[in-house]
């Protein structure tokens, strides 16, 4: 599928409520493919001095014509450009592929100081730099990686999965080449403490992985474990927006 770059360019952020003064913007960034629908629910589930806002890139939803980002930096720089002239305290959360790029879009708003980045959370987010072991996910045939997706959870080989995944194949591959291809000798470090999120039964990161986020924030780590598996969007989703209402409860007391 080659993107239409003649069709205009919609809003990169959804706000699920209306903002309002004195509340906690929490952005939240979704697993590779998807858009911003998965936290519509978030915005029933919070309490009122949060606001969620969803983060719907090009090639998905409302945006499915428009040209796909395949680098990290282009995807956390459209991200930060949605968050132009808005200030005031902001928490990133971050699911799968989301977690790197909140980790990005924590360093761009912090060298910029616009927004005041309170926490990133990271939930069954691999670290920056943790590729593949083998063959890079964005190269696989097309149904090598769609039983990839459905081995960690994140597409239902149902009825339509298959209908879904060819609606989303480009967009998620795109998301997957941005990971996969951003490299560093040093990610450097973000101001902001982490909370690190990961399934009891994920079998896509390994039992401890969490902790590697320690080395990429100078705020300190906090981890959690929370029922279900890799992918936490689904059924599991109260009980992730609890584990996150009630640390951003206890950052926000401590400010």
């Amino acid at each position: 599928m080659t993107a239409d770059r003649s069709v205009r360019s919609r809003p990169v952020l959804v706000h699920f409520g209306s903002p309002g003064p004195g509340r906690l913007r929490l952005l939240c960034i979704p697993h590779a493919g998807a858009g911003a629908a998965p936290f519509k629910v978030w915005s029933e589930l919070v309490p009122d001095w949060i606001s969620v806002v969803g983060v719907r890139l090009p090639g998905r939803e409302s945006r499915l014509r428009e040209p796909l980002l395949t680098s990290m930096e282009d995807v956390a720089r459209h991200i930060v450009a949605g968050l132009e002239d808005q200030s005031g305290p902001v928490a990133l959360f971050g699911h799968c592929f989301g977690g790197p790029v909140a980790f990005r879009v924590a360093q761009l708003l912090e060298e910029a100081g616009a927004c005041d980045v309170v926490r990133l959370v990271a939930a069954s987010a691999p670290v920056p730099g943790r590729g593949p072991d083998g063959r890079f996910t964005h190269e696989l045939p097309t149904d090598e990686l769609y039983a990839s997706l459905v081995g960690t959870g994140a597409m239902d080989d149902g009825p339509f999965g298959r209908s879904i995944f060819g609606l989303t194949e480009h967009a998620i591959r795109a998301d997957f080449e941005a990971f996969e291809t951003w490299t560093s000798n040093d990610f450097g470090r973000i101001a902001a403490p982490v909370l690190a999120v990961r399934g009891v039964a994920d079998r896509v990161l390994g039992e401890g992985s969490e902790e590697e986020w320690a080395s990429l924030t100078a705020g300190g780590l906090t981890t959690r474990s929370v029922p279900g598996g890799h992918f936490l969007l689904g059924a599991d989703v109260p009980g992730l927006v609890d584990v996150v209402v009630r640390q951003l409860a206890d950052d926000h007391v401590g400010r």
